[in-house]
């Protein structure tokens, strides 16, 4: 392989790893948050609680 091929590997590599890190970054904070428009959506209302005594 030449020279300029193996520094195209390595930067594919990296620019890969860090597409992967900032998506799975994005998705783990969108799910750690609780947003009022995802409860519209599952139907649970605002002021609806879960347990019931």
């Amino acid at each position: 392989m030449s020279y300029l091929t193996i520094i195209l590997a390595i930067w594919a590599i990296c620019a890969i790893c860090a597409v992967l890190f900032v998506r799975g970054a994005s998705l783990r904070d969108e799910l750690a948050t609780p947003s009022p428009e995802r409860d519209v959506r599952r139907g649970v209302a605002s002021n609806e609680v879960g347990h019931t005594a």
